[in-house]
C-alpha cells in the first residue's frame, strides 16, 4: 500500500521510511514486566483506541469484583491517556524520540479519548484526556469497588490513533473478547497479545480466535500457544480483513493459551493497530489483557486515593465515589447513610460540602466521613411484650414517634428504653436523634360477651346449659362469656325441638364492659284428659288421666290440676308436681265418682294449657200415671229425666182423650237438697187457651184438647241422679 492509502484508507497505521530504523523508543514494552505491587495480567504491547474508521468504535474492558475481594484496592492505572503530538503528528515523515504509537492524521485536528468505568449502579468514573506532548502515567481509580462486574469503555474522538496501557492490582484482572492491539517497528520481537484459560467444560465446543487489518504475512507473524507449549500459527489477516481460525477444544487443550504477535523487519509502518477477538461456539468469550510497567524514570500522575469511612475511621462497606471530568468527587453511599464531613488530605482542593470535593489535579488523597443511619428501634407490644400483629409506627420529622394500632387497641404506655427523649403521652414519643429503642404498650380491647339461654315457660324463665350457638364462624355453648373486640355480633341460635326460638339481638361489645345476650326458648306443651269409661252409671267409678307431654328435650317444671265439676267426687290428690321433657311425660290419674253427666278440666300451670274429658250419665229412669173418670174424659202423664251439665232435663208426656178444662199437674221437687225449676217450655196440637203456668209443685193448664202435649224444663240441681226422680199426678 501506498503511505496516501496507508494513512487515509486505514487512518491507523504509519508507514516506516528506512532510516526511522534507528530510532530507538524512549519505552521498550519488549522489556516491560509487571512490578510486585501491580498484576502483569495479559500482553505487553499497547492497546490502542482508534477515533475514526474503525470496526471497534468502543474498546471494553471487564473488571470482575468477587464478594472476597470486595473494598480491596483496584489500582485501575493508564500509561499514556492522551494523544502525545510529539509521537506523530503535524504530517512529519518521522516520528519523535520515545515514540509509543500515538498518531494524529492531519494539521489542526482536535483528538481527545474518554475513560468510563461503570456497574450496575451506575457511573463509577468518567475521564477525558485531550492532547499533549508526553506520556504521563495516571491513576484511574485507586480504592476499592463493591463486589460486582465492571465495564471500562475507551472511546477516542477525531482522526487518530491512540495507544494507551492499563493495569490493575492482584488479584484483579482486565478482560475482554474485542479489542485493538498497536504493535511498534520499535518491538521486533514476540509481543504477548492475551492470554486465555481454556476450562474442562470447552471440551467439545470450538474455541475462534480472529485478527482484523495485519496487512499481510510481511508486517506481522501472530500465532497462539497450546496446552504443552505447542505452537500453531495464525494467519495474518490483509488490509482491511479479517482471519480466523478454529480450535475444536478437546482434553488435550484444556490450559492456559497465550497470544503472540510479532513485527518483521519487512514492515513499512511505524506501528500497526490489529484487532483481535475471541469466540466460543460463535459467541463472545474474554480474554485476559493489559499489563505494564513505566519507564524506571517516570512518576505517577494525577494519583486519586479516595476514603470513604465512618467516623471510627473503618471503610464503609458498599460506598464508593464517583468522579466526573471537572475533577469532583462525589462519595456514593449505601442506603441511610449520612455524611459528616469531606477533607482533603494530600494535594490540594476545595471542600464544596460533605458530600462533594473538587481537588487539583495531582497527587490527591480525599477522604469522606458519613455516618451510619441512627438505628431507631420501637417495639410496640401488649402488656406482656408481645408484639401487637399489625401494629407499627409512624415517624415525623419533628423526630416524634407514635404507634399505629389495631382497631380497638387501647394505649397504655410510651417508654424510651434506649438513648434520650420524652415521653408525650402513650401515644407520642419524642427522641433525640441516635441510636434510640422506643417502647409503646397497648393493651387489647378488653370487652366481653356473655351468652346464656333460658326457656320462656310461663312466666318462668328456666335457664338452659349447654345450647349450641355460632358466632363468628364457630360454634360455642351457653352459658359462656368470651373476650372480643369491641364490635357488633351477631348471634346465630341452634333450633331446638319442641320450642321456637326468638332471633336474639345483636351481641354489642363495648371497652371495658361485658355485653350480654340471652336466647330465648318457648317450649311447646300438650295437655289431655282421658275419661275411661265416658258412659256410667249414675255414680259410677270413672278412671281419669290428665297428660301433660312436650318434645323439649330439658326439663319443664310444672303442676298438672285436675278440676272436678259438681255431682264429680274423688278421695285421692287431684295435683301432681314435677318435670317434663322429651319421652318423660308427667301424667295424673285419678279414679273419680261420677252422679250427673258434665266435663272435668286438666290444667297445666304455669302455663295455663286447659283441656276437658266429659263423662255422662245414663238416664235416672221415668214415672208416669194414668187418670180414667167414669163417663168423663180419660188423661195420663209420664215423666222421664235426663241429665245435662246443668243438672237435668225434666220432660212430661202428657195425653188426653177428649178436651179438658183446668187440668192440674203435680211434679214435685226433689225433696232433699236445692232444686230449681227451670222455664218451660210446651209442645202439642193446639196451644191455643193452653195458658201454661206453675204453682209451687203444680203446673195449670187452661184446656188441653184431644193428642199429646209435651212439657220440659231444665233441672238445676247437684243432687245425684237417684235422688232427683219424684212421681207426677194429674187431675182436672
Amino acid at each position: 500500500m501506498s503511505e496516501q492509502n496507508t494513512l487515509h484508507n486505514t487512518a491507523k497505521k504509519t508507514r516506516l521510511p528506512s532510516a526511522a530504523l534507528l530510532l530507538g523508543a524512549a519505552l521498550s514494552l519488549a522489556t516491560l514486566g509487571a512490578p510486585a505491587a501491580l498484576a502483569q495480567t495479559g500482553g505487553v504491547l499497547p492497546l490502542a483506541s482508534v477515533g475514526e474508521k474503525w470496526p471497534i468504535d468502543i474498546e471494553t474492558y471487564v473488571i470482575r469484583v468477587s464478594p472476597q475481594d470486595a473494598y480491596k484496592p483496584i489500582g485501575l492505572e493508564v500509561y499514556s491517556p492522551t494523544l502525545n503530538l510529539s509521537d506523530y503528528a503535524d504530517g512529519r515523515k518521522t516520528k519523535a524520540q520515545g515514540y509509543f504509537g500515538d498518531e494524529l492524521y492531519g494539521k489542526n485536528i482536535q483528538f481527545s479519548t474518554t475513560f468510563t468505568l461503570s456497574g450496575t449502579s451506575g457511573t463509577v468514573f468518567e475521564r477525558t484526556f485531550g492532547m499533549n506532548r508526553e506520556h504521563t502515567w495516571e491513576s484511574l481509580w485507586a480504592s476499592g469497588l463493591p463486589a460486582g462486574t465492571y465495564n471500562l469503555k475507551v472511546n477516542s474522538s477525531g482522526d487518530g490513533k491512540n495507544s494507551f496501557a492499563l493495569r490493575v492490582s492482584t488479584p484483579f484482572t482486565l478482560e475482554t473478547s474485542d479489542f485493538t492491539v498497536n504493535a511498534r517497528d520499535t518491538e521486533q520481537s514476540d509481543l504477548l497479545v492475551a492470554r486465555l484459560t481454556v476450562p474442562s467444560d470447552w471440551v467439545g465446543k470450538t474455541l475462534s480466535v480472529t485478527n482484523y487489518d495485519i496487512d499481510g504475512p510481511k508486517e506481522a507473524q501472530n500465532w497462539v500457544v497450546e496446552p504443552g507449549n505447542k505452537r500453531v500459527d495464525l494467519p495474518s489477516s490483509d488490509n482491511g480483513k479479517y482471519a480466523t481460525v478454529k480450535f475444536p477444544i478437546t482434553a488435550a487443550l484444556v490450559g492456559e493459551w497465550a497470544v503472540y504477535i510479532k513485527v518483521l523487519p519487512t514492515t513499512k509502518q511505524y506501528s500497526n493497530a490489529v484487532t483481535y477477538s475471541f469466540r466460543l461456539d460463535d459467541k463472545p468469550i474474554t480474554a485476559r489483557v493489559g499489563g505494564f510497567t513505566p519507564p524506571t524514570t517516570a512518576k505517577i500522575s494525577n494519583q486519586l486515593l479516595v476514603d470513604v469511612v465512618d467516623p471510627q475511621g473503618n471503610p464503609i462497606p458498599g460506598a464508593s465515589y464517583t468522579l466526573s471530568n471537572d475533577n469532583t468527587v462525589r462519595p456514593t453511599l449505601p442506603s441511610g447513610y449520612v455524611p459528616v464531613s469531606a477533607t482533603v488530605l494530600q494535594g490540594t482542593g476545595n471542600v464544596i460540602s460533605s458530600t462533594e470535593l473538587r481537588y487539583t489535579p495531582g497527587n490527591v488523597k480525599l477522604r469522606f466521613v458519613a455516618r451510619p443511619p441512627y438505628k431507631l428501634v420501637v417495639d410496640v407490644v401488649d402488656p406482656q411484650g408481645k408484639p401487637i400483629p399489625n401494629a407499627s409506627y409512624i415517624e415525623a420529622k419533628d423526630n416524634s414517634v407514635r404507634p399505629v394500632l389495631p382497631s380497638g387497641y387501647v394505649p397504655v404506655s410510651a417508654t424510651v428504653l434506649q438513648g434520650s427523649g420524652n415521653v408525650v403521652s402513650p401515644t407520642e414519643l419524642r427522641y433525640t436523634p441516635g441510636d434510640v429503642k422506643l417502647r409503646f404498650v397497648a393493651r387489647p380491647p378488653e370487652g366481653a360477651l356473655s351468652v346464656d339461654s333460658v326457656a320462656i315457660y310461663g312466666s318462668q324463665r328456666i335457664p338452659l346449659t349447654g345450647i349450641p350457638f355460632n358466632l363468628a364462624g364457630k360454634t360455642y355453648s351457653t352459658p359462656i362469656t368470651m373476650p372480643l373486640r369491641p364490635g357488633d355480633y351477631p348471634i346465630d341460635p341452634t333450633q331446638l325441638a319442641g320450642s321456637s326460638v326468638n332471633n336474639p339481638p345483636v351481641g354489642r361489645v363495648v371497652d371495658g364492659t361485658t355485653g350480654r345476650v340471652t336466647i330465648e326458648y318457648t317450649p311447646r306443651t300438650e295437655v289431655t284428659l282421658l275419661t275411661s269409661p265416658d258412659l256410667l252409671g249414675a255414680c259410677d267409678v270413672a278412671q281419669l288421666t290428665a297428660t301433660a307431654k312436650t318434645d323439649f328435650p330439658y326439663k319443664l317444671p310444672g303442676t298438672l290440676n285436675l278440676n272436678l265439676p259438681a255431682g264429680w267426687t274423688s278421695d285421692y290428690p287431684l295435683t301432681l308436681r314435677g318435670d317434663l321433657s322429651s319421652g318423660n311425660p308427667l301424667r295424673l290419674k285419678v279414679p273419680v265418682r261420677v252422679c250427673r253427666t258434665d266435663s272435668a278440666e286438666a290444667v297445666l300451670d304455669p302455663v295455663g294449657l286447659r283441656t276437658t274429658g266429659q263423662a255422662r250419665v245414663r238416664s235416672p229412669g221415668g214415672a208416669n200415671i194414668t187418670r180414667n173418670v167414669e163417663q168423663g174424659a180419660r188423661a195420663g202423664v209420664a215423666k222421664s229425666i235426663e241429665a245435662n251439665a246443668q243438672g237435668y232435663v225434666v220432660t212430661l208426656q202428657i195425653t188426653a182423650d177428649s178436651t179438658i178444662d183446668n187440668v192440674q199437674i203435680t211434679d214435685p221437687l226433689p225433696s232433699s237438697g236445692s232444686a230449681v225449676r227451670g222455664p218451660l217450655s210446651v209442645s202439642g196440637p193446639s196451644l191455643a187457651n193452653l195458658s201454661p203456668r206453675v204453682d209451687g209443685d203444680t203446673i195449670l193448664l187452661t184446656r188441653v184438647i184431644p193428642g199429646s202435649y209435651t212439657l220440659t224444663y231444665q233441672l238445676l240441681t247437684s243432687l245425684p241422679a237417684e235422688q232427683v226422680l219424684t212421681a207426677p199426678d194429674i187431675r182436672w
